[in-house]
């Protein structure tokens, strides 16, 4: 029973280190378009879809408004590019709001990552503690074997 909790969280763990950083490394305008499958975000969000479910409504709600803001974003900045002198003072204010659009919607999917990422981390002190408490009764087990073997 404790096997495969230990390897759900090592999983979960590495998955989210590797959305995290995939998240992360990019900076905004690079990163990949919103129909563009993600392998590493789609197996996290597979996983949570399997141990949590309110958590998986959650990331797939808050993933989709991070994407819907950075297309936003995206456009608004084509729009700026695209306008003339003239024309870029009337673009500047929705390019700005959809860049803060972006930011809040970014760093509350973040937030989510880090209280998940939290809450793995407290599942893996947990088993790490009850490994350890086993690796201790195994170790009291040997001694009273060894003073068994003794007499």
């Amino acid at each position: 029973m404790l096997r495969p909790t230990i390897a759900a969280v090592v999983v979960v763990v590495a998955v989210s280190a590797l959305v995290a950083t995939s998240a992360g490394a990019q900076p905004a305008a690079e990163r990949r378009p919103p129909g563009k499958q993600n392998d590493a975000a789609d197996a996290y969000g597979e996983m949570l879809r399997r141990t949590d479910s309110d958590a998986y409504a959650r990331y797939v709600r808050l993933r989709a408004a991070r994407d819907a803001s950075l297309a936003e974003l995206n456009r608004a900045q084509d729009r700026y590019r695209s306008a003339g002198p003239e024309l870029r003072a009337v673009s500047l204010p929705q390019m700005r709001a959809a860049r803060k659009k972006y930011a809040a919607d970014e760093a509350a999917f973040l937030d989510f990552l880090d209280e998940r990422d939290r809450k793995t981390l407290e599942q893996y002190r947990a088993a790490t503690e009850q490994i350890n408490k086993l690796l201790e009764q195994r170790t009291r087990a040997r001694e009273d074997l060894r003073e068994l073997t003794k007499e």
